[in-house]
């Protein structure tokens, strides 16, 4: 009986492209806001303070001053000397767009160690306040109570 059957045509196989796309979007996505959850303060890492009004915000463009528990001051992510905040930071200022006029408006955040001493605290806050930076926040972590 099969000498009379039709041939039948191969059939070639098909890669399913719709599904492999939507895999590789799934990828993208899983890759960009895994990136973005790594994504750290340009700052030192120091154990803040806790206050109840603390906010969870951290604007990525800010300057950040660290002062850390042995009362070593990092301007960004660079160790210096207390004396040369004031020209590091209009320095720094030069840099950015819109300038020390821009930096006065946004302020620098402060991250300072709960155990450094507050002379070392005060003493950045003199530098800032004589290059003409009054805006400052100081970090503290979110959600404790006095």
């Amino acid at each position: 009986m099969k000498r009379f059957a039709r041939p039948r045509k191969k059939r070639s196989p098909r890669i399913e492209i719709i599904p492999m796309v939507d895999v590789m979007f799934l990828l993208l996505v899983f890759y960009v806001l895994s990136s973005l959850a790594m994504s750290q303060n340009k700052g030192i890492a120091v154990a803040l303070p806790a206050a109840a009004t603390g906010q969870a915000n951290a604007v990525p463009q800010m300057v950040v001053i660290t002062v850390d528990s042995q009362g070593e001051v990092f301007l960004m992510q660079d160790k210096i000397e207390v004396a040369e905040l004031g020209a590091r930071v209009q320095q720094l200022a030069e840099k950015r767009p819109g300038g020390m006029e821009a930096l006065q408006k946004d302020g620098v955040v402060l991250n300072a160690d709960q155990t450094s001493q507050m002379k070392q605290t005060v003493a950045v806050m003199d530098q800032l306040r004589q290059v003409g930076v009054y805006n400052f926040s100081i970090s503290t972590q979110e959600g404790a109570k006095p």
